[in-house]
């Protein structure tokens, strides 16, 4: 089986030799079988003999016209299939070659589209069970802050309970603590559903890179001092003016910095930095020298309802969507986002443009 134009091809001749053939067999039939010696001007029988022979030749070209029509059917099912294929990210070096018998070809295609099902069966029936487990994990984060918001300030409310001030007061300081941990955890979660069902939108503007990581990093203060980490920044050149949603880019660093707050423990330092690779690149990096993050996960982070621990620690907790909200963010601007991690140092690196598209440029 091959190119369309060489099946029309042999099928042009093959109806040249059907033509030969029809007249042919009438020939044989009417002058051998039935004995008949025409007269070339005047023998009665020419259009008996005419439309024998045209009769012979319409059913073989409808046999002619059948055949190629089902091998150029081939053809659009094994380009549809190659296509597909390739468009699902297999590689079409991995192919069977065109050279290939027919049969062949399809058949390793077919296998192929198979295994592709299989996979993406399974990554469906894996994704659902992280969404079961996701579900559950909320459940939990949820019920558990509530829990303790209703109990402490069940006991300030309580009208037959007297408390101390100073009791009064941690009890309003944990139930506002909770408060805030139930709001995050729906921030998260609503701001995942926006990216997931592609309502976000971007409000582009020119911002420095610079006021944005002492922002950010402003946040954390208190919290890193307790902790003993240091936050610093670092930019090549000092001064990096770029375009983008930097209310957005600035909620991407807030959940990198959170995640190596919360998961490098026994780290010494936080440090955001950011370079122009080239006029129009800007590579930013968040780093930290906190545990090093296994090599098989670090693939998979930025994938939904992902989490590295393989059960759930009550003391970090989340919802495990942090990292796949940064990937949503840096996708919508057109960047990269990856991760590396050693014994020594862990960064997430983000490359984004350095100027975005006009046309993105719209209010959420």
């Amino acid at each position: 089986m091959g190119k369309k134009a060489t099946i029309i091809s042999l099928a042009i001749f093959k109806e040249i030799l059907a033509a030969a053939f029809s007249l042919a067999a009438a020939w044989v039939l009417f002058f051998d079988f039935l004995k008949v010696r025409p007269s070339w001007s005047l023998w009665p029988s020419w259009p008996s003999f005419c439309l024998f022979a045209a009769f012979l030749f319409l059913l073989a070209s409808l046999a002619i016209a059948f055949q190629s029509r089902q091998k150029i059917r081939l053809i659009h099912l094994r380009d549809d299939l190659r296509q597909m294929l390739i468009d699902n990210g297999d590689d079409s070096t991995a192919l069977p070659k065109k050279s290939q018998p027919a049969d062949q070809q399809l058949r390793a295609l077919f296998d192929m589209a198979q295994a592709r099902f299989e996979a993406d069966h399974q990554e469906q029936l894996k994704e659902a069970a992280s969404k079961e487990e996701m579900m559950t994990n909320i459940s939990h984060d949820l019920r558990t802050p509530l829990t303790a918001i209703i109990g402490y300030l069940g006991l300030v409310v309580a009208p037959n309970q007297v408390l101390q001030e100073k009791d009064q007061q941690k009890y309003l300081e944990t139930a506002y603590h909770k408060a805030n941990q139930m709001k995050m955890l729906v921030e998260d979660l609503f701001e995942f559903a926006k990216l997931q069902s592609s309502q976000i939108s971007l409000n582009i503007n020119d911002f420095s890179l610079g006021d944005l990581f002492d922002q950010v990093l402003a946040n954390y203060a208190v919290e890193a001092e307790k902790k003993g980490i240091r936050l610093t920044t670092q930019l090549a050149p000092e001064l990096i003016v770029m375009a983008g949603d930097s209310e957005k880019l600035a909620r991407v660093l807030i959940n990198l910095v959170e995640n190596a707050l919360k998961y490098g423990q026994g780290a010494s330092f936080i440090k955001l930095t950011a370079q122009e690779k080239s006029s129009d690149q800007i590579e930013i990096r968040v780093v930290n020298d906190g545990p090093a993050i296994p090599s098989a996960s670090l693939n998979q982070l930025f994938n939904r309802f992902y989490r590295v621990e393989s059960s759930r620690n009550t003391k970090t907790g989340g919802t495990g969507l942090g990292l796949s909200i940064v990937k949503g963010v840096i996708d919508k601007h057109h960047g990269q986002v990856r991760a590396e991690s050693t014994d020594e140092l862990t960064a997430f690196i983000l490359t984004l443009p350095k100027e975005q598209e006009k046309e993105e440029s719209s209010h959420a």
